[in-house]
């Protein structure tokens, strides 16, 4: 089989998830533009490594080849693909009361919200964004939105929205068509996560200021906020309901597998505390 811009887009085109999609394009194509200056027998990941990524950079390229040739190919890739050793980094996160801090300065309703979502749902930045309003009518008896997201490699997974915050959402969203957090420029579109970072980058910023402090431009981001509900709910939780709340395939660290019935993974979520 010819490895071709025609062959990776019919392979993507097989991918559900559009960021997933997104991804693998952009990994299969730098592959392509090495096979179109090299030969399919050489070093893929020195070339890599010319590029200076870092070691999980190369890996992921790594990993996206090796599910493409293996899935899609004939082709025996004879070069060791081994990845790479790399060291895990511990997480950025929050405290609780650096995000009461970060809420405090907190100026505009969109950043707020935003905010209150990732760090009591645990929810990715391109997840929430993705939230439309009828979502938010699924609700139980106490009025909590009880939403089922999809996540990486189709993952599923239940989250719950509390009472109060699925209100406020409503409210805010109120003159939105489909999207809780819409597009001020494209209207019936979602708000882009690039602008979400760029927003909380200059909030971080305005608040280092004001605390003499580096803490939230190194951690007030979309993802670190996913970090800080996670180790926050891990205080109250064993680590595998975390693993649901979360939606991992795993956890590395423990090795620990489990399936939890869906019923005993919403009324541990309930329990997690709010800000």
């Amino acid at each position: 089989m010819i490895i071709n811009k025609e062959t990776i887009d019919n392979y993507v085109k097989g991918i559900t998830n559009p960021n997933t999609q997104k991804t693998y394009r952009s990994s299969l194509k730098k592959f392509h533009k090495f096979l179109t200056e090299k030969e399919i027998n050489d070093d893929y990941k020195a070339y890599l490594n010319t590029k200076k990524y870092k070691a999980v950079t190369v890996n992921q390229h790594l990993i996206i080849l090796k599910t493409f040739i293996n899935d899609y190919t004939t082709i025996e890739y004879t070069k060791d693909l081994k990845l790479l050793k790399t060291t895990r980094e511990k997480p950025h996160y929050l405290t609780r009361e650096q995000i009461k801090t970060v809420l405090k300065y907190t100026d505009n309703k969109t950043d707020e919200l935003i905010i209150r979502l990732l760090i009591t749902t645990g929810l990715r930045i391109n997840e929430a964004v993705n939230l439309t309003k009828q979502q938010l009518t699924k609700t139980d008896k106490q009025g909590n939105a009880i939403i089922k997201i999809i996540g990486k490699n189709t993952k599923r997974r239940i989250i719950i929205i509390s009472e109060k915050l699925t209100k406020q959402l409503n409210k805010y969203s109120k003159k939105h068509k489909t999207y809780i957090f819409e597009s001020t420029r494209n209207k019936n579109k979602p708000i882009t996560t690039r602008t979400i970072e760029i927003r909380f980058k200059k909030l971080a910023h305005r608040i280092d200021q004001e605390e003499h402090t580096n803490i939230y431009s190194e951690n007030l981001k979309p993802h670190n906020l996913r970090h800080s509900f996670a180790i926050q709910a891990l205080k109250t939780n064993e680590i595998n309901y975390v693993k649901e709340f979360l939606g991992h395939e795993n956890i590395s660290t423990t090795q620990i597998y489990t399936n939890l019935k869906e019923k005993d993974v919403v009324d541990r979520f309930k329990k997690l505390e709010t800000i």
